[in-house]
């Protein structure tokens, strides 16, 4: 059983000690994949460009992309469900895109630029085996853009602003007022009641209203200024 253990745990040291990177676009060329080996020195680099039957187990495996289109991004997300117990990370011919950072909530362990690769290799190593992770310096501040408007949409709406500045000049100014009401739910009678109107006149400026917005009732109406992005949320 002792000896079972010893060649598991040796297969392990095995496994991990393998960097598997993933050429999808056949960008690196003989000079490049030297080049990696050499910063990569202290693993057992495999670079893959499609000729591998089977994808070899290894600790780290590295997807290369020139760009993350869609399919490039399909691809990239059948590699994470056979990750298994592999450390991945997404390495981009250029800077990378924002687009790839909510991949690192679904297994994936770190988004890096070919450059940072050549140029911190050895860290990259450091940082996935100590922390699990490793992101581009220059997605940092992406990184917290992206937590913070994910925090501000886990918050409830208090209210919908129509966006004056937006609409200045396709509205009127009681336009723009009744459409606020609306957005504030007022009926026509409390629309009036708030901006001493007769509820005739209410009626007429919805009526104008609509078919400026090409709406065929407010509740279009309120659809059609929220998808044009002249509404802002107040939280």
């Amino acid at each position: 059983m002792q000896e079972n253990q010893l060649t598991a745990e040796a297969v392990d040291e095995a496994v991990n000690d393998r960097v598997l990177i993933i050429d999808y676009d056949h960008y690196l060329s003989a000079t490049s994949e030297e080049r990696i080996k050499d910063v990569l020195s202290q693993k057992k680099v495999i670079i893959d460009k499609g000729e591998l039957r089977t994808e070899q187990e290894a600790g780290y495996i590295f997807l290369l992309i020139e760009t993350a289109k869609l399919e490039t991004i399909g691809w990239i997300e059948e590699k994470l469900a056979a990750s298994g117990s592999s450390k991945v990370v997404v390495v981009t011919v250029g800077r990378p895109k924002s687009s790839l950072i909510p991949y690192l909530s679904s297994r994936l362990n770190g988004v890096l630029s070919l450059h940072s690769l050549y140029t911190y290799g050895t860290e990259i190593l450091e940082s996935l085996e100590c922390y699990g992770v490793y992101l581009e310096q220059a997605m940092h501040e992406e990184l917290v853009q992206q937590l913070h408007e994910q925090k501000l949409r886990d918050r409830p709406i208090k209210r919908l602003v129509l966006r004056e500045n937006d609409v200045q000049y396709r509205l009127t100014k009681n336009e723009r007022a009744v459409l606020q009401h609306i957005l504030d739910g007022h009926n026509n009678r409390s629309i009036a009641e708030h901006m001493y109107l007769a509820p005739s006149t209410v009626s007429t400026v919805i009526s104008h209203l609509l078919k400026k917005l090409d709406a065929n009732d407010r509740t279009d109406a309120m659809v059609r200024i929220i998808r044009n992005g002249w509404v802002d949320a107040l939280r």
